[in-house]
């Protein structure tokens, strides 16, 4: 695809130079306002592309930006449209032979939109330890969701949050004054006992870092003491120590958690690198517990655990019938539940209250499909917490060496196609393996609940993502197509004084503006031709701002838009620039209805 070059001034000759000229003038004051930023370069983290002006051929270089994604809420993917229905039969025969082997007893899986479910289907048996078992899986059967428990524990902790009564970087020891972790290392510690060095200065443990696991915390305490080491028999494994009178696996409550918190090291400094922690998010529940309570003028009436709190603010307002803690045994729920053949006792295993929020749930297919909606959509899915803490919570707190796996708070971030990052939280006890994971660039998520001895449900999420991501980008391109690209033309009263046209296309999966005149004037060309090396030319990329319909024109700084160590960065740092005009910066444009608005250069245009 070519992009034309089109350079249009204004018929009045005795007008051009003095607006040219002011806006040159402009530009220079813009250039010293942001001297700094010209010089700025950062090494690559992955690749990136650039277009080249003529022939649009992706090269190494530039910044490629996410298309507006408020379309797929506005208008919702549908079951079967276009290329999903591809997509769903591909996925469905892979994971009918998937499951045909006897390392899966049952899966339930949902691809969720803000809508609803574009892919949904459960394969196998209930209850897989019977003998005779005949009843099928459904959305409603009700599985081990074990570390996804996580997710909603952090959940509670914003939610507890927007409502002032904790703040993420509160110390843990503000709500648990018990917990008086140690200064020393394992050297020191290993010299003298469990006594303090008053020496080392004790680094602060925060909420946000207990729920991202870069607290330092060790895994899981009380530890188990295997005895003498090294042995010729195997290490006990975690399915020998399912019951807590089965040695080595030591008894489990809030005084043997505190007990071994305050008495073993560190396992790195806070903010270092992540240490997965069960005992870090477990103090992060019982922390919301505790904060919960303190900031009540009533604490007695207030839940006294974190079961109690999870089903008042969270499975209460979300009608999540099926999601709990523990087996409500004289109740048709355990009917649905969901029991492998292998390690079936886990299926009731007991975790003490002090474990609980680290991998205790319980929940359905169907349930989760709710949480995930209200995750997609809060506006419209009753979501818990507002989109601006959705966009907050789904962030990165680490980036691991690789490069393309991440850690959040408590996601397990990794990337697919065109570096679009998948925030997924995981679980497995035995028996049960599961996976939820979020794309919210594309307005989507996978549900996966499995039973039996495969552990790899990553994998499924892979495979299902790597079917519905092309699928999904291509009717997201669709949707942009119709809203913003084609041509326009000026529909103001001023139009008379000289030709108001633009162009948006879509180019190699990117929005871009390729023309731009108003009242004669040719915008584009008049920044590129400015006495500074300071803009990018044709064609501009629209960075949405968040907002439906509203984009910023990413100019760029010529001197660095081609340098491949730059990136992002020359487009990031030049947004915004202090350059006005009829009370609106000069690089915004919007839609309002049906007309595309230039508000700087008073002008409003319709589709041609």
């Amino acid at each position: 695809m070519n992009v034309s070059l089109k350079s249009e001034y204004p018929v009045s000759a005795r007008r051009a130079p003095t607006a040219h000229r002011k806006i040159c003038f402009w530009a220079l004051v813009l250039a010293g306002l942001s001297v700094i930023g010209l010089y700025y370069h950062s090494a690559p983290l992955f690749n990136l592309y650039h277009l080249d002006v003529l022939s649009t051929k992706p090269v190494k270089g530039g910044c490629p930006f996410p298309l507006p994604n408020h379309l797929l809420k506005q208008q919702p993917l549908q079951h079967g449209e276009g290329p999903l229905t591809k997509s769903s039969k591909k996925l469905h025969a892979y994971l009918s032979e998937r499951t045909s082997h006897s390392d899966i007893d049952s899966l339930s899986i949902a691809i969720v939109t803000p809508s609803g479910t574009v892919f949904e289907h459960s394969y196998g048996v209930l209850k897989a330890n019977e003998t005779v078992s005949e009843r099928p899986i459904s959305s409603n059967s009700i599985y081990r969701i074990a570390s996804i428990t996580k997710m909603f524990t952090m959940l509670e902790t914003l939610i507890l949050r927007e409502r002032g009564v904790l703040d993420l970087d509160d110390p843990v020891e503000k709500f648990l004054p018990e917990i008086k972790y140690p200064s020393y290392g394992w050297s020191e510690y290993l010299r003298g006992g469990d006594a303090d060095y008053s020496g080392g200065v004790r680094p602060r443990i925060t909420l946000r870092q207990l729920a991202s696991h870069m607290s330092g915390m060790g895994r899981d305490y009380p530890p188990s003491d295997i005895g003498d080491w090294p042995q010729n028999s195997p290490i006990p494994s975690f399915k020998r120590m399912r019951t807590q009178d089965d040695l080595p696996f030591p008894k489990r409550n809030y005084e043997q958690l505190v007990k071994s918190v305050n008495k073993y090291p560190l396992v790195n400094l806070p903010y270092d690198y992540p240490i997965y922690s069960n005992s870090g998010i477990d103090l992060l529940g019982l922390s919301n517990v505790a904060a919960n309570k303190r900031a009540s003028s009533q604490p007695n009436d207030e839940p006294q655990s974190h079961e109690d709190l999870i089903n008042r603010d969270i499975f209460g307002p979300l009608g999540l019938n099926s999601s709990f803690y523990h087996v409500p045994y004289g109740t048709p729920l355990v009917d649905d539940l969901a029991v492998p053949n292998k390690d079936h006792d886990w299926a009731d295993f007991y975790f003490d209250p002090a474990d609980v929020p680290a991998g205790a749930q319980y929940s359905s297919l169907a349930d989760l499909v709710t949480v995930m909606q209200s995750f997609l959509d809060p506006a419209e899915n009753d979501g818990l917490v507002s989109e601006h803490v959705i966009r907050e919570w789904l962030h990165p707190l680490f980036t691991w060496k690789n490069g393309f796996q991440e850690v959040g708070a408590p996601w397990e971030i990794t990337t697919i196609n065109d570096n679009v990052r998948l925030y997924m939280k995981g679980g497995n006890i035995p028996g049960y393996h599961s996976e939820f994971a979020l794309v919210p660039e594309f307005q989507y998520g996978i549900i996966v609940l499995l039973t039996g001895t495969y552990t790899n449900t990553a994998e499924i999420v892979h495979r299902a993502a790597s079917l519905f991501q092309p699928a999904i980008h291509k009717l997201l391109e669709e949707r942009v197509t119709k809203a913003y690209t084609g041509h326009w033309a000026g529909a103001s009263t001023e139009d008379h004084k000289g030709r108001t046209t633009a162009e948006i296309k879509l180019i190699n999966g990117g929005l871009y503006l390729t023309e731009l005149v108003v009242r004669g004037y040719d915008v584009l060309r008049i920044v590129e031709d400015a006495d500074v090396s300071l803009h990018k030319p044709y064609p501009i990329a629209l960075w949405n701002t968040g907002r439906p319909g509203e984009f910023r024109l990413a100019f760029g700084r010529k001197a660095l838009n081609d340098d491949p160590t730059a990136g992002c960065m020359p487009y990031w740092v030049s947004i915004d620039n202090p350059m006005f005009s009829r009370g609106a910066p000069i690089d915004l444009i919007y839609w309002d209805g049906d007309q595309l608005v230039y508000p700087s250069g008073g002008a409003r245009l319709e589709r041609v």
